[in-house]
Formats: structure tokens, sequence, C-alpha cells
């Protein structure tokens, strides 16, 4: 078993858990460039495309409007991809609470949220059906919720010592992993 009394951080992928005084702090950093670039320069290929539209009258204007949009709409997409974001973590356990924010674009939209130790059920990984050695580590609340650890998906090793590193330390329940179907039922 691992505990943090062995070290004073980990550092494993976007995932960075260390020990200040009696707090562990979990942060996770990700920006997804290569995506948004991707998506953005469909979106650009997808407008200039659009200047070559021959027939500018009845269907022809349908359809180069309904491109206008869809073109917006990935460029959108990729700016939003391109933002960097952030997931931290606070368990402090002098005042047994759970502090977890959520930052995106270096705090231009942020969440905090904290939560008591009690009101936590315990720790658990979010594996999903579509990528079988991709998981998410993930809080989960007494009443159901779920909240993110990370802002990108890791193997399974990288976070499953993440969370034996946490719940070695605040007491917190390690609940196993859960597949999660990305779409149907």
């Amino acid at each position: 078993m691992l505990t943090m009394d062995a070290f004073g951080y980990m550092i494993h992928s976007d995932l960075r858990l260390e020990r200040q005084g009696n707090a562990l702090i979990l942060q996770s950093k990700h920006n997804a460039r290569w995506l948004s670039a991707l998506v953005g320069g469909f979106a650009l290929f997808f407008l200039f495309k659009l200047f070559s539209v021959p027939d500018q009258s009845g269907f022809g204007l349908l359809v180069y409007w309904f491109s206008v949009a869809i073109g917006v709409a990935f460029l959108g997409i990729g700016v939003f991809l391109s933002l960097p974001r952030e997931v931290t973590t606070t368990f402090d356990l002098d005042s047994h609470r759970v502090v977890h924010l959520v930052s995106i674009a270096r705090g231009w939209y942020e969440r905090r949220r904290a939560y008591a130790l009690e009101e936590i059920a315990g720790l658990r990984l979010t594996g999903y059906d579509a990528e079988p050695h991709s998981y998410m580590p993930v809080m989960t609340l007494r009443n159901g919720e779920t909240r993110w650890l990370g802002t990108a998906n890791s193997s399974y090793l990288i976070s499953t010592m993440t969370i034996e590193a946490i719940c070695a330390v605040t007491g917190l329940q390690k609940l196993g992993v859960a597949r999660q179907r990305l779409w149907g039922s």
C-alpha cells in the first residue's frame, strides 16, 4: 500500500499530488491544444470552402448559411478547447473539509465548491467502455453526485496510486471502478 508519509508529492501524467502541512492538494492541468487545432483547422477549411459555392440563390443560399453556422460553431468549439483547464482539490485534514476548484482559462471561469468530509462517500475510478484502458479519478458524494479530480483520463495504475494515497491519508473509502458508457443506455 502506498502512503503519503513516504513522500511529499507525486507527479504522474497530468496529476500532481502534494502534501502541504496537514493538507493534500491534488492538481490536474490539461490543455488539449492538438484537439483544438484539429477542430479549428476543420472549421477554417469548412469556412474557406464556402467561398467557392457556385449557386447563391435558393437551395444554394440555404446550404451557404447552414455551412457558415456549422463552421462558426466548430471554430467556437476549437477556441474553447484551446483554453487551459485546471482542477484543484484540497483535502484539508485540520478543518475536515474538501475544496474542489475548477478553473478554465486561468481564472476566467471558476467554480469553487467546499464539502465536509462526511458529505463524501469515497473516491473511485470511472472507466469508459469506448476507452478500455483509460480512467478518471472521481470524488463521489453521498447524494450520488460526482466531481472529477482530473482534467483528462490517465492509466489505471496512475489513477489507482493517486486514489490510494489520498484514501490512506484522509481515511476516505476507496469505492473501486465504475464503468460508464459514452452513449446509449
